[in-house]
């Protein structure tokens, strides 16, 4: 069977973290699948993939048409969306998606709302099979869209190998956040919690975070390799991660892996992902989550790292290909 994978976000942050554990997982399962991964000119994908350059704008009526000749001219029997964008093609094709946020969170531009909408519907609808990141992402999508659920494979999200060795720890006191600066994320409530305490500094990794610099004792490196993260991740007193919404909630899962507390957020796919091996609190509440930060300890750790380790790229792979095969024409 000849697969094609859109790869075009494989440096983003998120969905590209997704594609990358992905594909290096794929390739060292080898199999008789033949993929045919659609890439950027410098993307750094298995050697043992054939390789298509496309450059299309994301998000845009343009990349629809540009992938949909590429999938053609590739004669491919399935492509693999790794998020709520289906070209358009009339090759049979499966969809990650990961969550449905933007719908309830839609960005702040002109028709984003609609497009996201109808872009999500679309893809529910023609995908001959839906894969998502947990069983809380998959009773979402499908109380906002209606989509069958025996349509829907969940293939939880995995965990690098480095998140789990020892190795450098960032020095001080303080505590991380991890993520992007969107509403759904809940940093304002979190600045506001920290200011309730004493004696740490709170570090914003994964975004420039320009409207929290100069709030005193807040710091903001923005984005990092995956090194330094590991090495912020060690050092810190606790990650927290005190989202409205999420579909997997993979900083959190990471800091388990290494040993970190975690205080996450009181909603169903964190605490799937954690499995009560963190502290829980409800989002909406400053109290709250300066209460988890000042009282904060380790005594869900040894527990954490085990839960952590549930989640690998290999097992991801072996899920996203067996769903390849059973849609197989």
């Amino acid at each position: 069977m000849r697969i094609g994978i859109d790869c075009r976000k494989i440096a983003d942050f998120g969905i590209g973290t997704y594609v990358r554990g992905l594909v290096h997982a794929l390739a060292e399962l080898g199999g008789d699948e033949e993929y045919v991964l659609f890439t950027p000119r410098d993307a750094d994908v298995p050697a043992t993939m054939e390789r298509v350059i496309v450059d299309a704008p994301q998000y845009s009526v343009r990349e629809l048409l540009v992938m949909g000749r590429a999938i053609t001219k590739a004669r491919l029997d399935l492509f693999h969306s790794p998020h709520f964008v289906l070209p358009w093609t009339s090759c049979p094709s499966i969809a990650t998606v990961h969550d449905t946020i933007l719908v309830h969170y839609p960005p702040p531009r002109p028709g984003a709302s609609l497009y996201v909408s109808a872009m999500m519907r679309r893809t529910l609808r023609k995908s001959v099979r839906v894969l998502t990141v947990s069983e809380a992402a998959k009773q979402t999508i499908v109380a906002d869209f209606g989509t069958d659920p025996a349509k829907i494979a969940v293939t939880r999200n995995g965990i690098d190998r480095i998140f789990f060795d020892e190795g450098p720890r960032a020095e001080g006191r303080y505590f991380l956040y991890v993520g992007n600066d969107k509403p759904h994320k809940n940093v304002p409530r979190l600045i506001e919690a920290f200011r309730q305490v004493r004696d740490a500094q709170l570090v914003l990794v994964g975004a420039p975070f320009e409207q929290h610099r100069g709030v005193p004792g807040v710091v903001t490196p923005g984005f990092v390799s995956i090194e330094e993260l590991a090495a912020l991740y060690r050092g810190a007193v606790a990650l927290v991660m005190p989202s409205i919404e999420e579909g997997f909630g993979l900083p959190a899962a990471e800091a388990m892996a290494c040993g970190t507390p975690v205080i996450a957020a009181d909603i169903p796919s964190l605490r799937e992902v954690t499995g009560g091996a963190a502290f829980h609190v409800d989002p909406r509440s400053v109290d709250a989550i300066a209460h988890a930060m000042r009282n904060v300890t380790g005594e869900h750790v040894g527990r954490a790292r085990e839960r952590a380790r549930t989640f690998t790229w290999r097992r991801c792979a072996e899920l996203t290909r067996a769903a390849y095969r059973n849609v197989a024409p």
